[in-house]
């Protein structure tokens, strides 16, 4: 009892880099590690997943299966496949380490800004905001965003030479070219890069540092155009890179309003850290660093809003700079201090590694009763069809589509290489889709494919309502054309009849 009561002094002084990096790699490892086993942690890593294994055959992205994101998204994937092969392991192995890394960059940015103790917990609150609750333990392409942002904002709060400034542009570069709309923050420190050397230095020297931070920028893009120039698919890089995006979602005013709604608390929590600083100093006046962590969270949220969409894994972008001037502003609170290694605290640490603990204790039931590690629909439905049916000519899966890959299939479309984006028929245009809407695409699946093997989940199109000409349409041809065989979890296979 005396320990939690006097709590645990840690010398920060003394910790070296590669110390602090694999403290932080330890504690992301713990907390992900259970979930290297799990098949589909969220519908968008499958398809990361599918569109790298296309990339690692040979295929550029786009050409071959479609989603919507840009290329550098799907290169690390490709990477790792080509590499380790069909590894679920060595997917989420790298990614925890990408983590553990953009962690040690948050690290060196809250140590500049006001010590290693600051630095230290900026690092492990990105670890545990990261990783936690919902679909975060998969590898979603805003953890590898983080990856190559947070060291690139880092070269930025610590730019004294030209070279700094061209690094922090490249890696920004790098993070769009896997989230574009990190265009919003990369553009807003820009400007705010130019406005603090024209207040030091001048229009020349503000002129010349725009220059040079915007060349960084533009390289990656230019880079991931190359491999398309040089194919004669030029188009291709143009429609899937620049257009689709601006096309994600049909324009509503509605679901920006709802984006900014979902936005609120984290408006409010910013508000209130701005308010705090304001009162305590934490930052001094027109801070350069602390004008650019604003910059940043209003650009991200900016980017946000203007999607009018705000799912959980998004967020993870925004994390990074909530936690540096709330990290700061709470060292600057003596009496937070001293409640800091209170049982309370130690059993609020306790309740956030709830569900890793969770599945620490699942994995171990398997463990015991004899069974794979490896769990879930999307492993057991290709255990059964390898089992049952032999070799499959052909399938349909409308969930759980990681199974494509554990089966050596292809999804039948480049409309559901994700299969929510078979309803998003204002981008079927970007990947030159002869059909033309969502229900002669499923005609076109069904009738002119016919596949063989379809997985779907209680026996119709898990992402549409019920009453949508889609599903009725669906649920009318499983009746006449094919015949249930097995219920695993929630997924339903069904087998055509000849």
């Amino acid at each position: 009892m005396s320990l939690l009561k006097k709590g645990i002094n840690i010398n920060y002084s003394s910790l070296k880099l590669y110390q602090i990096f694999l403290i932080f790699l330890g504690v992301a490892l713990f907390i992900r590690f259970p979930f290297f086993f799990r098949d589909y942690i969220d519908r968008d890593e499958s398809t990361f997943i599918l569109m790298g294994q296309s990339w690692a055959e040979g295929h550029l992205p786009y050409t071959h299966l479609w989603d919507l994101k840009p290329p550098v998204a799907f290169l690390f994937f490709a990477v790792i496949i080509k590499i380790f092969g069909k590894s679920f392991i060595a997917i989420r192995l790298a990614g925890t380490i990408g983590i553990a890394i953009t962690s040690l960059y948050l690290f060196k940015i809250g140590d500049r800004l006001s010590g290693r103790k600051v630095g230290f917990w900026c690092g492990m609150l990105y670890i545990f905001l990261s990783s936690l609750f919902g679909n975060l333990q998969g590898v979603m392409t805003e953890h590898l965003s983080m990856l190559f942002s947070i060291p690139g904002f880092w070269f930025l709060i610590k730019a004294t030479r030209n070279r700094h400034i061209f690094l922090a542009g490249f890696l920004f570069g790098i993070a769009a070219m896997i989230k574009l709309n990190l265009a919003y923050p990369i553009l807003f420190t820009g400007l705010g890069l130019m406005y603090f050397e024209f207040r030091s230095k001048g229009l020349y020297a503000s002129l010349k540092s725009g220059f040079i931070y915007g060349t960084g920028v533009i390289l990656p893009v230019l880079f991931t155009v190359i491999p398309y120039y040089t194919n004669d698919l030029l188009n291709i890089w143009w429609e899937s890179v620049i257009l689709a995006p601006l096309h994600y979602d049909t324009p509503d005013p509605a679901n920006n309003v709802k984006a900014f709604t979902d936005l609120l608390p984290f408006i409010g929590i910013a508000a209130l850290l701005i308010f705090v600083n304001s009162r305590k100093k934490c930052f001094p006046a027109l801070c350069r660093n602390y004008i650019y962590i604003l910059l940043a969270l209003a650009g991200t949220m900016l980017s946000f809003i203007q999607s009018g969409e705000m799912n959980s894994h998004y967020l993870i972008q925004l994390y990074p700079f909530l936690i540096l001037p709330l990290a700061v502003v709470i060292s600057h609170i003596h009496w937070f201090g001293k409640i800091a290694y209170t049982p309370f605290a130690a059993a609020i640490v306790l309740l956030i590694q709830f569900e890793p603990v969770k599945e620490y204790c699942f994995l171990g039931d398997r463990a015991l009763d004899g069974k794979s590690l490896y769990n879930g629909e999307g492993i057991e439905v290709p255990e059964y069809l390898r089992a049952h049916i032999g070799d499959v000519k052909s399938i349909f899966f409308l969930e759980n589509h990681i199974g494509y890959w554990l089966i050596d299939e292809q999804p039948p479309t480049k409309s559901v290489t994700h299969p929510s984006n078979l309803d998003r028929e204002q981008l079927y245009q970007f990947y030159d889709n002869p059909r033309k809407n969502s229900v002669e695409e499923l005609q076109y699946i069904c009738s002119v494919i016919n596949p063989q093997i379809i997985v779907t989940e209680r026996g119709k199109i898990p992402f549409m309502k019920d009453n949508t000409p889609d599903n009725i349409y669906f649920k009318n041809i499983l009746a006449k054309n094919y015949r249930f065989l097995k219920r695993i979890g929630e997924a339903e296979i069904y087998q055509r009849v000849y």
